[in-house]
Order: C-alpha cells, then sequence, then structure tokens
C-alpha cells in the first residue's frame, strides 16, 4: 500500500500448505479451480444421479507450475489477493523476476486465465528461460469429451455429462477451449520485459451479504430456486405432502440429491430459509415483477401450501405441531416441534399472505390460521426457548440453533429471553463444531450490547481459518468441508449486521451500532436499500450516511434516516451526507421528498 503498511487484503507465504485442500480457490461464482489443481468447476454442470450428483469434474488447462531449475538462490514468495480475486507466483533472483498469476476473469465469466511475466532487473545481456510444468490430460471421469478442430491457435474440446441427475433430465454439453502451453519460455538478451497470457474459455449455461450490496446477483440466486420450482414440488409430492419442498443439497433440478437421507426428509428448515432470503430481497428491493410476472409468486404459494400440509392439529395444545424433523442442530433428529423450524415455517406463511395482499391476491384463511397457531416452544418458567418437545437444559448441541430465533428471524422476544437463549446455549455448543456457531453468538450479544463477549465468541470463528491463505475449514481441527462457504458466511453476517445492528424489516433498513474497545471505526460502502448506494462511516461517537448512488431506471424511492429517540428526519439526497451522534434508528422511503 502507498503508506508502506502490509494490505489486508493479501496474504503472502514463502510456501505452499502440505495439505492441498488448503490452497485457495479463484472463481467469478461461474468458473472456479483450487490454485495447482487438475479439474475446474462450472456453475451448473453436475453430474450422477440423485444421491450421486456432483459437480462434474472439468479438466484443468490452467493448472501451471512455474519453476527455473537452472538458477541457484531463488527466493519463493506466493500471495492471494482478495481484492482483485488473483493468485501470484513470484520467483525472484538478482537478475530478474518471474511472476504468475492466475485468476478467473470477473466480467467475462467464462474465462480462465493466467500470465507468465519475466523482468530483468540487471544489464545481463544473457537469455533467460522458465520452465512451465503441465500434467493436463483433456479427459473427465464426468464428461464424454471429444476433440474439436483447433481454433484460432487454441485447441477444442466438447462432451457431455455422462449421468443426469434424474431419468432422462438434462445432460450439460461443455466447450472448452484454451491456450495450448508451451514447456518454456525465454527472455531473450535484448529484452527487458516480456509478458505471455493463456486463456481457458468454458461456456454452456452465502445471500444477506449478496443482497445488500448486489441485489442484481441476489435477484440470479432466487432465478436459481424458481428454475427448480418443479424439483421442490416433486419432492414434496414424493414425501407425501403438498406445496414445494426445496432440497438439503440441491443440483439442477431442484430434486433432492444429498447421498444421506435423514438430511433430505428431516432437515425441512430449508425450505423456510430459501423462503426468508425471498422475503429480505423483496423487502430491500420492493421488487415485484419477480413475483407477479417471474414466477416469484407461484413459488412463495407453493412452499406456504407445503408448510399447511406439513402441519398436524394437537387438540391436547390447541395448536398445530411440526413432527419428525431435525433441527439445525444435527445432534438430534426426529424430533417434534423444533423451535427454528417452526417459526421459520410461521414466517414463511406471514410473508406469503403479505406478499398476497401487494399482489391483491386473496390470502388463503389457512395460511393465517396456520401462522397464528404453529406452537414454538416457550419455557414460561425458565424464560428461554427449548430447541424441541423434550429438550433438556444442558444437552449438548452441534451447532447454532435456537439463537437463530434472534437473527436473523427477527423472532419477537424481550430481551431477557434473547439473553437466557443465548446463556442457555452457549456453554452447550460443540466447541470444534461448524464455523458459522460462533458468529451467531456475537450477533446476540451485540444486540444485547455486550460487545466484549461478543467478541470472544467472533474471535473462535478465526480457529476456522487455516493459513497461509486464510482459507476456511468447517469444524476447527481442519475437518470438514473445505472453502466453508457457510462459516465465511456467518463471519460476514457477523460484521455487517452484528457492528452495525443493520436489520431488513418489510418498512426499513434499521441500525443500532455497537463496537468491541478494539474497533474504532467501520465504513460500509455500497449498501443497496430501494434502488439507493449508501454508505456509511460509524464510529462509537457519531455515524455519517451518505447517499452515493440512485438508480435512474427504474427511479430510485428518496430516502431519509429516521432517529429512533428523537424521532428526527433527515432526508438522503444524492451525493449528499447526513451526520449524528451514534444511535439507534432506521433507513425509510421518504413520504415527502422528490428528486
Amino acid at each position: 500500500m502507498a503508506d508502506g503498511t502490509e494490505d489486508p487484503a493479501v496474504f503472502t507465504s514463502t510456501a505452499l500448505p502440505s495439505d492441498p485442500r488448503l490452497l485457495p480457490t479463484v472463481t467469478n461464482a461461474y468458473l472456479g479451480t483450487r490454485v495447482y489443481r487438475d479439474i475446474l468447476h462450472v456453475n451448473g454442470v453436475y453430474n450422477g444421479a440423485v444421491g450421486d450428483t456432483h459437480r462434474a469434474d472439468v479438466p484443468s488447462p490452467v493448472n501451471v507450475r512455474m519453476t527455473v531449475p537452472s538458477v541457484d538462490s531463488l527466493a519463493e514468495t506466493f500471495s492471494l489477493d482478495t481484492r482483485t480475486g488473483t493468485f501470484s507466483h513470484v520467483l525472484q533472483s538478482p537478475d530478474f523476476a518471474a511472476t504468475h498469476q492466475l485468476y478467473a476473469h470477473h466480467s467475462l465469466v467464462h474465462l480462465m486465465a493466467f500470465s507468465i511475466t519475466i523482468h530483468r532487473s540487471t544489464r545481463t545481456a544473457r537469455p533467460i528461460t522458465v520452465q512451465l510444468q503441465t500434467p493436463f490430460v483433456p479427459k473427465s471421469q464426468d464428461l464424454d469429451l471429444n476433440q474439436g478442430p483447433d481454433f484460432q491457435g487454441a485447441h477444442y474440446v466438447y462432451g457431455r455429462t455422462l449421468v443426469p441427475e434424474v431419468e432422462g433430465g438434462p445432460r450439460p454439453t461443455v466447450h472448452m477451449l484454451w491456450t495450448p502451453v508451451p514447456q518454456t519460455l525465454t527472455l531473450h538478451g535484448e529484452e527487458q520485459e516480456q509478458s505471455w497470457q493463456f486463456l481457458t474459455a468454458v461456456e454452456t449455461w452465502m445471500f444477506p451479504n449478496i443482497l445488500l450490496f448486489y441485489p442484481e446477483a441476489a435477484r440470479a440466486i432466487l432465478e436459481y430456486r424458481i428454475r427448480t420450482l418443479a424439483g421442490a414440488l416433486h419432492n414434496a409430492q414424493e414425501q407425501g405432502y403438498q406445496g414445494a419442498k426445496f432440497p438439503w443439497e440441491s443440483a439442477a433440478t431442484g430434486r433432492e440429491v444429498c447421498p444421506e437421507e435423514i438430511y433430505g426428509a428431516q432437515e425441512i428448515h430449508v425450505t423456510g430459509d430459501v423462503l426468508m432470503a425471498f422475503e429480505q430481497y423483496y423487502c430491500t428491493t420492493q421488487d415485484q415483477k419477480l413475483f407477479r410476472e417471474d414466477g416469484g409468486w407461484e413459488l412463495v404459494g407453493a412452499v406456504a401450501q407445503y408448510w399447511c400440509s406439513r402441519m398436524v392439529w394437537s387438540e391436547e395444545e390447541q395448536c398445530y405441531h411440526i413432527r419428525g424433523v431435525m433441527p439445525p442442530d444435527e445432534y438430534h433428529h426426529h424430533v417434534d416441534n423444533s423451535a427454528y423450524t417452526n417459526a421459520v415455517a410461521q414466517q414463511s406463511l406471514n410473508f406469503a399472505a403479505g406478499v398476497a395482499r401487494d399482489l391483491s391476491i386473496p390470502v388463503p384463511e389457512e395460511w393465517v390460521d396456520c401462522a397464528q397457531k404453529v406452537k414454538v416452544p416457550f419455557d414460561a418458567e425458565k424464560k428461554y426457548h427449548p430447541e424441541y418437545d423434550g429438550y433438556s437444559p444442558g444437552e449438548p448441541v452441534k451447532q447454532a440453533d435456537v439463537v437463530l430465533l434472534g437473527f436473523p428471524l427477527m423472532y419477537p422476544m424481550s430481551p431477557e429471553v434473547r439473553r437466557n437463549d443465548l446463556e442457555m446455549y452457549e456453554p452447550v455448543t460443540e466447541l470444534d463444531g461448524p464455523a458459522m456457531s460462533w458468529s451467531m453468538f456475537a450477533v446476540g450479544w451485540l444486540e444485547l450490547k455486550e460487545v466484549q463477549r461478543a467478541q470472544s465468541q467472533l474471535s473462535k470463528c478465526f480457529s476456522n481459518i487455516m493459513e497461509p491463505f486464510k482459507v476456511w475449514v468447517e469444524n476447527s481441527d481442519g475437518s470438514g468441508a473445505v472453502n466453508f462457504l457457510t462459516g465465511m458466511g456467518g463471519f460476514l453476517q457477523a460484521v455487517l449486521f452484528g457492528y452495525t445492528g443493520f436489520r431488513i424489516t418489510r418498512s426499513s433498513l434499521r441500525f443500532d451500532p455497537a463496537f468491541p474497545d478494539d474497533v474504532n471505526k467501520l465504513k460500509v460502502n455500497g449498501v443497496s436499500y430501494l434502488g439507493n448506494k449508501l454508505k456509511f462511516t460509524i464510529t462509537k461517537e457519531r455515524i455519517r450516511i451518505k447517499a452515493t448512488e440512485l438508480a435512474r431506471d427504474p427511479p430510485a424511492s428518496p430516502l431519509e434516516a429516521v432517529l429512533e429517540e428523537s424521532r428526527q428526519h433527515l432526508p438522503l439526497r444524492e451525493g449528499q451526507s447526513v451526520s449524528f451522534p451514534t444511535v439507534a434508528g432506521w433507513i425509510q422511503r421518504s413520504p415527502t421528498e422528490t428528486f
């Protein structure tokens, strides 16, 4: 950086990790690979039937290692720049530097690229040669690949996946062009520097954090769920229920592809989680077109129908039960009335009814009745939420579960009950469990302004980050899933929704900052709300909000900041800032402002 300090977005090491799983991934969300791995993956390309469905392995022409075996005393560094998504390998000698850079193109998402640059740092005239080692073979266990004609110097293969997800289902065709990689590259004596570019083109066909910055990307995620609605309808029917049940593990069709049946059969809260993403998007954008014209309403209605068919009436308790589920806490299964599952079902039904009213569609009485009367377990004596019917205080849990009622569900409860839930479950949650748990406890403590307690929870997340490239793993002992997006997403939510107190509601974007002692300032730039882009600068003393950009087509809604205690209204005009002491408040559509 310009001031000589290290760039916190760049991770550098003089050696690669001994465990190849901990090498970093470079991706643009369509095309990606782990560096120095012989396969890459493409969004939407799966192979294998149902429980064996997996992302198809596509052979990777970018798996290249650079060496200069004829030179002694080479300094070697490996760097991951998370700001640009670029991985670099540099070999440095007194006479030259050779740099190998690899990245997935951000705008041309079908492209992966790498470059080799040799720069001479002395006046010597001798040629400098680097060797390139590539084990690339254009074959795949998942694709029937055929060689096509070379095209403008590039090699070409194409082929279909071998096994469809369901019988008679699609078998996507992959086309891949790539620049052949020579064994050596030489900088000749008269040259000071030269760069060589190598391209690979593949052509075919963690949500709240994305939503607040990139609503267009969030919409694309929801469109995937709309495209797979037929599979979700099939899942519900297969289990004897109506409506749509989204799979625990989803691929191209929306059918359940999890190889272990228990998760798809019982961890049904995922269906409510999907609808929560639709609700957050709707509240943030008011994009009615997604629901009126693009299939969103059919999905919302089908989920509501599923929850109603999944509930059974208890004459004894005079409420609806949801029986035989696995809650988010995967230590328990076949339990009745999981607090989180039932609460998210209630939220699904309330959202469906709200959208129906907005679209002037009659609201089925069954939706309202089930939402009002579904049981969410609560111990009135201890004033906390048991995880499910029959849960005993002190019983170990694998991961965050009941604490999710407070965030992201925002289930109504007093601060006392919120505290009791946190204190009840924090000491019995598996210490080496999945990384996202501690971030959710941190958000809860920040809500209650217990900032140091929050920080101690958030610091536990760091044990799930593996050096040197800060690769997230599922469990702190290094086991489980690698590049664990759930853990990353949880950590981002702790910062974005914890420190700021951001909460997306039907009528506003709320804020209520809380900082631990070692955080002095937080800048959040590019927050999207109702077509506006906002920049927040928050310290312990003051909040500054600037409307940096307004959408023109359709025109953005004029906004204002409202301070909770004083009820002061501060218009947010494009290019201008408002500043006020650090207090709770919210951003809402301005009832009077016009631009």
